[in-house]
């Protein structure tokens, strides 16, 4: 450290009025060389703040909170970048299959129908007797 002549008085009387204290020269000394090494600390510290103050100012998403729409930024956030396109996608696909199931559901009942109606048809050019007819309908009911 480099040597600077220290103005006791001036420190002594600025001590004083403010603390209502009488220090003698070695702790006045002391208070000096803690007060600049506390500076450049603060000097330190200062440009780290600064600079990560410039990095936050200069990126893309905001940190400050949503105050209309908290609910909807923490969700966001809690998604990640990729969370919202795979929700979606998710959602997408359980309405495919969805689709599918029922397409397919449908499908076997009208499979189902057009047998019976295929059986139905096949007995009646057989059989054109009312009697038979409804003793077939009693038998095989039509498909639902």
């Amino acid at each position: 450290m480099e040597h600077v002549k220290i103005d006791f008085q001036r420190m002594q009387a600025e001590y004083f009025l403010k603390y209502d204290y009488r220090f003698d020269e070695t702790a006045l000394a002391m208070l000096h060389i803690l007060k600049k090494e506390q500076e450049q600390n603060f000097v330190l510290q200062n440009t780290a703040l600064n600079k990560a103050i410039d990095k936050i100012e200069a990126s893309q998403r905001t940190l400050a909170l949503d105050r209309e729409h908290p609910r909807w930024q923490a969700f966001s956030y809690g998604l990640g970048r990729l969370g919202l396109p795979l929700l979606l996608a998710i959602s997408f696909l359980a309405i495919f299959y969805m689709i599918h199931l029922n397409n397919q559901d449908q499908e076997t009942i009208d499979s189902a129908k057009l047998r019976w109606y295929e059986n139905f048809y096949q007995s009646n050019i057989e059989n054109r007797e009312t009697k038979a007819i409804k003793e077939y309908l009693r038998a095989n009911p039509i498909p639902e």
